[in-house]
């Protein structure tokens, strides 16, 4: 019998938001450094090219427009409070209010209708890591912006787990039922 040697494996530390708030407050990481904590890894977020920041613009532009201030909060590239290893920070949320946000909370779970990610290098993270993240812990409507396919992934119907619809739209009007809001492609796509 031959008696193999199995080398350790590279161990990894799963950390806390507050341990990573520390490295950031004792200068172990760069205050520039964009990152996400999602379950308990750190990720480099991809940097913003033109077309991204354009979108981002309009979509914040077309829902402040569309919905009452007094009824949602619209923002962007801000903490999602999910676990204490797991805090991203999704592109755009569209939340109901509530006097916490203004005061000492981050926006949680419960309080999202609709959170969207605009993917350019970011796409199968997004439609793998991110969607499996935002479906296991009930995100009722997650978008996918498609910046170079100009298309959108919705995953929408959250039910016992899961979205039980998934489409791609590559043109025309988006029904945002939960907002009763219908959006088209040019609020959101610039003209490339």
């Amino acid at each position: 019998m031959i008696d193999y040697q199995i080398p350790d494996l590279p161990q990894t530390h799963s950390f806390t938001v507050d341990e990573v708030y520390k490295m950031y407050e004792h200068g172990i990481l760069p205050p520039d450094e964009r990152l996400e904590l999602i379950d308990g890894q750190l990720y480099r977020m991809s940097p913003k090219n033109p077309p991204h920041v354009i979108v981002l613009r309009k979509l914040m532009s077309f829902f402040n427009s569309h919905l009452s201030e007094e009824s949602y909060l619209v923002d962007k590239e801000v903490p999602l409070d999910i676990s204490k290893k797991t805090v991203p920070e999704p592109d755009l949320i569209v939340a109901r209010q509530r006097p916490a946000l203004w005061e000492d909370e981050h926006i949680k779970v419960s309080d999202v209708e609709l959170l969207i990610e605009v993917a350019d290098s970011s796409l199968q993270f997004d439609l793998s890591t991110k969607k499996d993240l935002y479906e296991s812990v009930g995100v009722p409507i997650y978008w996918v912006i498609n910046l170079p396919k100009q298309q959108i992934h919705m995953f929408s119907h959250w039910r016992n787990g899961r979205y039980t619809v998934s489409t791609i739209y590559k043109e025309g009007e988006i029904l945002i039922e939960p907002l009763n809001l219908s959006i088209s492609f040019a609020d959101i796509f610039p003209k490339l």
